[in-house]
């Protein structure tokens, strides 16, 4: 009889935390056939699974039975598991007690390959329909889900929606639309001219639009384009009413610049600056100023006036994104403006084929197409002046450009810093290639769920560090450089980065916003050994690089990245604070004191105090705070380990007078380092 062999575990790793779940219910249907019935699927499981696939090398496979399989799992996990079955290929599924993070998974099947005879480990992912609307006239949205033409839209509302972003349409206005009231915000008529503006009143607050019925400039019919366009960027969604939009949880700034016969450029370019929040003479500032803005419209020109250059420059130094039309004359675009403007993303229109439209321009300006022939988005039936709210196919250059306006309104959404050269590169090389050759179509078909990853998932090579939670047992070798991030928000007063414990030496370099190497970086402590400290303060928003360089090859080395942020706690009351640099003396009775005078009257009650210390050696230092009356409150005593404390404690003084001097003592009764308080501060409720 052949003897069942339980296999030998190498991995070094902690048993992984089990992440408990919350369902929450949301309406979803099938992808690519919105004519099928809503189903209902639990969000919660996109990022967790309580399933795992392992697969044996082949000459293992007689070797194996369900207990050394499991007790192979429950090994790395300490949860119980069970084998639910054998795949086609040989490979076994394992159910866990409970769900995890896809993350942790990842983590854990990444170790698990790693051991003798295992071919492969990898997560079973929970796949659910992803959301498709209610809105009764979702299906005909062609341009929205379509295989070859459309943007692949669907699986991009998985991750985002436009949240908390604000897009300006600079068009004709709008005409008020229950799938789209919700989703207005104030605008303004910057229309000057009499006869254009139709309204007789003059630029003012009003951004609705009256119609441009004009005979005599061959306009027989209103088209209402501003309410098809605003639609297009964000109709209301999921509403089972009418029609979705692209990035439907976005706001809309409508500004009115295109009237009867056009609009001018003197009033298009103030609505730009105005929709960035800039100042325009006679007009408020607008108090929603926009991420992106839309424009879809355009003029003969050979070069981008420098009126509009200028509008669209400050826009963008306002962190504005600016989305243009090619325009529909079937012709090089580097013709009219403001495609030609430097500055703008510059939109082609394709068919449902993915071909360009027949309508469409195109040429060296174009940065990429996206879906512009019988669009469906809100309307209005008003033949001359206003009707009742309807719905409506359009095609051109028009219908295209909002389509990229509300992609970019999703990327504001996941990252509102995000630059519009960053949206810019994103969009474009995020694009889907055309079914055939499209010379002068630009990069490719606007692809939704692609630039929303593209900004989503991590960089590769790069492993994103959580505020305050180590990255431990890492490992390299003679000049080797491991790479990690960290995201700090804004309100950040201090970065710590701290390398520590292990063996081998391991150099520490950090840079803003891009990644370090051994010449260009922002901070390296030049330290032998692994216990190396990087604090920055003020310390910027954004992106962090962290490297760790081999000078010589380390193992088991950990890595931790802190920030504190300056902001108040909500109820919070008066801070104050000293961040002065006090040195801390080594082998000293008295250590180093560092004051406070706080100038308020009442009682300290429940107090806060954060600390802030950089010190080679944690475990030499204790930490005592001082009240005015001369009364000692130990924070910290000797003990502990790793390098700096970052920390905040709370304590209950009741009635205790807080007007007067407070003090923070440190004392470093050792001699295996040195180091000094950064700042401390105390905050009274």
């Amino acid at each position: 009889m052949k003897i069942r062999r339980l296999f030998h575990l190498t991995c070094q790793a902690t048993l992984l935390t089990l992440s408990v779940f919350v369902s929450s219910n949301s309406t979803a249907g099938e992808l690519g056939d919105p004519s099928l019935a809503p189903s209902t699927s639990d969000q919660a499981y996109d990022n967790t699974t309580d399933r795992l696939i392992i697969k044996f090398e082949q000459n293992a496979a007689e070797e194996t039975d369900p207990q050394s399989i499991t007790s192979l799992v429950e090994a790395f996990t300490g949860a119980s598991s069970t084998v639910v079955r054998e795949t086609f290929s040989g490979a076994h599924v394992i159910q866990l007690s409970r769900q995890i993070t896809l993350e942790d998974m990842q983590t854990l099947t990444a170790d698990i390959t790693r051991q003798p005879q295992i071919e492969y480990a990898e997560p079973d992912l929970i796949m659910t329909p992803q959301l498709t609307p209610n809105d009764p006239r979702y299906s005909e949205q062609w341009h929205y889900f379509q295989q070859a033409g459309g943007i692949n839209l669907p699986l991009a509302w998985d991750r985002a929606r436009g949240e908390a972003t604000v897009v300006a349409v600079i068009d004709s206005g709008y005409q008020p639309h229950s799938d789209l009231n919700a989703n207005l915000l104030p605008g303004y008529d910057m229309v000057s001219d009499e006869f254009a503006a139709n309204d007789g009143d003059g630029r003012d607050g009003d951004a609705t639009d009256p119609g441009n019925y004009a005979p005599s400039c061959n306009e027989y019919i209103s088209d209402w384009h501003g309410t098809h366009v605003a639609g297009t960027v964000s109709a209301v969604t999921d509403n089972a009413l009418g029609v979705a939009g692209v990035a439907y949880q976005a706001k809309v700034v409508p500004v009115r610049v295109l009237g009867r016969c056009g609009g001018y450029l003197s009033d298009i370019t103030d609505g730009i600056v105005w929709a960035a929040g800039a100042e325009v003479a006679g007009a408020p500032i607008n108090p929603n100023p926009a991420q992106v803005i839309n424009m879809s419209l355009g003029g003969r020109s050979d070069s981008c006036p420098e009126t509009a250059l200028e509008a669209i420059n400050i826009a963008r130094q306002r962190g504005a994104t600016i989305v243009a039309a090619a325009g529909n004359n079937s012709e090089e675009s580097s013709g009219f403006a403001p495609a030609n403007c430097p500055g703008v993303i510059t939109v082609a229109a394709t068919d449902e084929d993915g071909a360009l439209a027949g309508f469409s321009n195109f040429g060296v300006v174009v940065d990429l197409a996206a879906p512009g022939t019988r669009i469906l988005s809100t309307h209005n039936d008003g033949v001359i002046a206003p009707g009742s709210e309807s719905y409506r196919l359009m095609s051109g250059t028009s219908m295209s450009t909002p389509h990229v306006s509300g992609v970019a309104a999703l990327l504001y959404g996941i990252n509102p810093r995000i630059t519009p050269d960053e949206v810019a590169d994103i969009l474009r090389r995020s694009t889907r290639p055309f079914p055939s050759a499209c010379p002068g179509c630009g990069q490719g078909i606007l692809d939704a769920r692609a630039a929303v990853e593209m900004l989503t998932t991590d960089e590769p090579g790069v492993t994103i560090l959580e505020d305050g939670v180590p990255q431990t047992g890492l490992n390299g070798e003679l000049e080797s450089q491991n790479f990690f991030a960290i995201d700090v928000p804004p309100g950040a007063s201090s970065l710590t980065l701290q390398s520590y414990a292990g063996v081998g030496d391991a150099d520490l370099y950090v840079r803003h916003e891009a990644k370090p190497d051994l010449d260009l970086f922002d901070c390296r402590p030049y330290l032998y050994g692994n216990d190396e400290t990087c604090v920055i303060r003020p310390a910027q928003a954004g992106r962090y690089y962290v490297m760790l360089h081999g000078y010589t090859a380390f193992s088991d080395l950990n890595l931790v990245a802190d920030y504190l942020l300056d902001e108040p706690e909500p109820g919070s009351g008066e801070t104050f604070g000293n961040s002065e640099d006090y040195e801390i003396p080594q082998s000293s009775l008295l250590g180093v004191l560092s004051p406070i005078l706080v100038d308020r009257a009442g009682a300290s009650g429940s107090i806060k105090v954060e600390v802030g210390i950089v010190h080679q050696s944690v475990r030499e230092i204790s930490v005592t705070l001082i009240d005015p009356s001369g009364v000692k409150h130990s924070l910290k005593g000797f003990g502990g380990s790793g390098v700096d404390l970052f920390e905040t404690y709370h304590l209950e003084l009741a009635e205790l007078p807080s007007y007067g001097e407070w003090i923070l003592q440190v004392k470093d009764l050792g001699n295996r380092g040195r180091g000094y308080i950064d700042f401390w501060r105390i905050s009274f409720p």
